[in-house]
């Protein structure tokens, strides 16, 4: 680790996440190490991996603490992903050399993703799930907990709205996390906004079409009236633009922070 490291936070979370448990790693993570705070997590298939990511592509630091020896990737398809987190951060293990993924390795290796930071944000977690050991750990490391609300209607959110009752401090965007342990950006953003697109443009038009949830480009298409070659080009461009990206297979949502409604602005009540 390095002194930059001091300023972390652990995001964790489920290996069987849903699209808004991606959705909502990818946005934090990266929003985190946009604002030069290191990410922390522990290189498991699902909420692990896509924060691992979204701190990479942001162009910041992250840390992944795995339960195997250093010469040994658990899950084997994160091999790649854990030469990437090398290359701008640290992958670090107690384990020696040759150790295999034995399940109890991994509840084990939580305590020092907790105890390497200054809080822990659980994104996605049903009840039964590794992520509230690493809250226990945190707890007793007295470090913060934060925690994503989630649907009441799906267990993948069990977890996560069970801490919040508990006292877990509630995050909807990076912005909670950072005044709660005030922490002030260490940098500019790492990612330059790109232009907006005209008003009344087809591009300005699905982009209004893609704030909020993902949508599937058929719903784009019938939202706005174009053909679907045309949308799909014009999600391309977008694409390129980095002012929109995919969020699972022909999903499209718009990038946080990178644009502006361009339409007049209006204030209720006026």
């Amino acid at each position: 680790m390095e002194s930059i490291d001091e300023q972390s936070i652990a995001v964790v979370g489920t290996r069987n996440c849903s699209g808004y448990g991606l959705e909502m790693t990818t946005r934090i993570s990266g929003a985190l190490a946009a604002h030069g705070v290191t990410v922390v997590s522990g290189l498991a298939s699902g909420i692990d991996g896509a924060a691992h990511r979204a701190a990479l592509d942001a162009g910041g630091r992250t840390l992944a603490v795995v339960g195997t020896g250093l010469d040994r990737v658990y899950p084997s398809k994160h091999r790649d992903l854990a030469r990437k987190i090398t290359s701008s951060g640290a992958v670090l293990s107690e384990y020696a050399p040759g150790m295999e993924s034995l399940p109890g390795n991994f509840p084990r290796r939580n305590r020092i993703i907790s105890g390497l930071t200054l809080g822990t944000l659980v994104v996605e977690a049903p009840h039964k799930s590794g992520a509230l050991i690493t809250v226990t750990h945190a707890l007793e490391q007295n470090r913060e907990v934060f925690a994503v609300p989630g649907s009441a209607l799906s267990e993948k959110s069990t977890g996560t709205n069970w801490l919040i009752q508990q006292g877990a401090k509630l995050v909807f965007d990076v912005q909670d996390i950072l005044e709660e342990l005030n922490i002030a950006s260490t940098g500019e953003q790492l990612a330059l906004s790109a232009p907006t697109p005209d008003t009344g443009t087809v591009e300005s038009e699905v982009l209004k079409i893609l704030r909020g949830e993902p949508v599937h480009m058929d719903e784009i298409t019938r939202q706005s009236g174009q053909p679907s070659a045309v949308v799909s080009a014009t999600l391309t461009m977008l694409e390129l633009s980095g002012l929109v990206r995919q969020a699972g297979s022909m999903m499209y949502i718009a990038v946080p922070g990178q644009h502006r409604d361009t339409a007049s602005d209006t204030t209720e009540g006026r």
